[in-house]
């Protein structure tokens, strides 16, 4: 009878520690899910607040701060949040940003789609999705005649063993709106 007790009393505290290991994993977890989510509120606030532009596309409701981003040689380096801006020439502009957060609407633009940039309307006159390796940033950044911005933003298939690249870009081209 003794070790049918003994058996039940280990028994219990094995459950007991079981149950505190459980719990504390859970309350780790949790603790941790929520500093992410305050890391990637203050990411959006730093990017935010260096933002001197905005960008506005009312068919897909965006509305948000653009930063301007620096040539580093050989890459853009690309605001997790927001969007990032790089001026070419006086009259043409690159916009990119993330297909998971700022631009994860880009997709359902149209031609003729209306976009504000620093006070500016433009239209929509182009919209390519290109694999990434025949893309020139060159012809991409060249200087046209008139007031042209040109989104970009990752498409296609995730390309393995890579840092949430894609096989494709999204290119989308607009104009000064000559509509009066």
């Amino acid at each position: 009878m003794e070790v049918v007790e003994d058996f039940s009393i280990k028994s219990k505290k094995t459950h007991l520690v079981i149950f505190a290991v459980y719990f504390l994993a859970a309350f780790f977890i949790l603790l941790m899910g929520i500093k992410i989510i305050q890391n990637m509120n203050t990411v959006y606030a730093q990017e935010s607040a260096t933002a001197s532009q905005n960008l506005s596309i009312p068919a897909i409701g965006l509305d948000t701060p653009v930063t301007t981003v620096e040539y580093t040689g050989t890459e853009l380096s690309v605001p997790h949040k927001i969007a990032g801006a790089y001026t070419a020439h006086d009259n043409k502009t690159l916009l990119f940003g993330h297909s998971s957060t700022v631009f994860n609407e880009l997709k359902n633009l149209r031609i003729n789609d209306e976009i504000s940039y620093n006070g500016k309307k433009y239209e929509i006159v182009s919209i390519e999705n290109k694999e990434k390796s025949s893309i020139s940033m060159k012809e991409i950044l060249k200087e046209e005649t008139t007031d042209t911005i040109v989104l970009m933003t990752c498409s296609g298939e995730p390309i393995p063993n890579t840092d949430a690249d894609y096989t494709h870009r999204l290119i989308i081209t607009a104009v000064t709106n000559q509509r009066k």
